[in-house]
Order: C-alpha cells, then structure tokens, then sequence
C-alpha cells in the first residue's frame, strides 16, 4: 500500500458502520499509518459530491489496476477543497429516500412550478442516486380522463418528504 493508490473496500468490518461505508467502495489512499493501516479517501457513488476519510486497516482493502471512471470527475471536485477541511469529513451522507419512495412536494416554488409540479404533489422516487443532494422523482400520473399529466423531474432533497402508502 503506498499514497495514491486506488483502493476498493472489499471487507465490510462493522467498525466501518458508522461512517456509512459501504462493501466496494471506491477511494484513494492519502497517508500510509502505522500497524498495517492507511488514511483513505472514499467516494460516495450514491450522492456524487460526498466523500469521507477514514482510517481503515489494509486487509480490508483491494489496490485496483485502474481507476475507475466515477473515481476520477469525483477527484475533479475535490480539488478545490482544502486538505484540513477534507481531513474533517469522516462519514458518507446518508440518502434519505430510496428508488420508489412515494413522496410529497412541500415547498412551493418557481423552478417546480414551471414544470407544473406544486406544493402538495405526490411522485415516485425515480432512482436512489443524488447528484449535489438533488433526486429524480416521477410526477406524472393519469386523470380521470386519461389524461397524462406531470413529468419525471430533478428535485432538491430537503424539497419532499417520504409518504406511507
């Protein structure tokens, strides 16, 4: 293991839990420690934007021949964070809806209403998968008529909330 290398966690430890870590993902390691261990930097491919470093032990570890795709615009934006910032992040966000979630617009503002979506409106969750805390959720419907109405749009997170059946 040295600095740079592209790692994937290929050992789900329970100790990892708390950082919200999860098997395969992908990361870079930072700082070589002491007793088989190494500082790494993991991407979140599930909200791209999010990162954590964490101390993880080298078994735990799989050094990759290639850097995978997602890895390298996710390096791009880290770029411009400084190293004592970076170093504070220890944990992935966690997502907080799921692909299929039904849920219920709660704001109401223009950027939605352009698209006809407005406070009050229930959709699907389209995919699990945020982008800067943004998710793709499904509004359209049929009416009574047989109308289609809606679209399937980017909403902020913090825009919806979840809606039991």
């Amino acid at each position: 293991m040295k600095i740079n290398d592209i790692v994937t966690l290929k050992n789900l430890d329970a100790k990892y839990n708390k950082h919200n870590l999860y098997k395969n993902v992908n990361g870079i390691v930072l700082k070589v420690l002491p007793y088989n261990k190494s500082l790494i930097l993991f991407l979140n491919d599930k909200i791209i934007g999010d990162y954590a470093v964490v101390e993880v032990d080298n078994y735990d570890l799989k050094i990759e021949k290639e850097l995978p795709m997602n890895f390298i615009s996710e390096l791009e934006n880290l770029k411009k964070l400084n190293e004592e910032k970076l170093l504070k992040k220890q944990s992935f966000e966690k997502l907080s809806f799921n692909e299929c979630d039904y849920v219920e617009m709660i704001v109401e503002e223009k950027r939605y209403a352009k698209q006809g979506i407005h406070k009050g409106d229930r959709g699907v969750v389209a995919i699990d998968y945020a982008v800067n805390n943004s998710i793709l959720v499904d509004f359209s419907g049929i009416d009574k008529e047989g109308n289609y109405y809606g679209d399937c749009i980017t909403v902020k997170v913090d825009d919806i909330k979840l809606i039991n059946k």
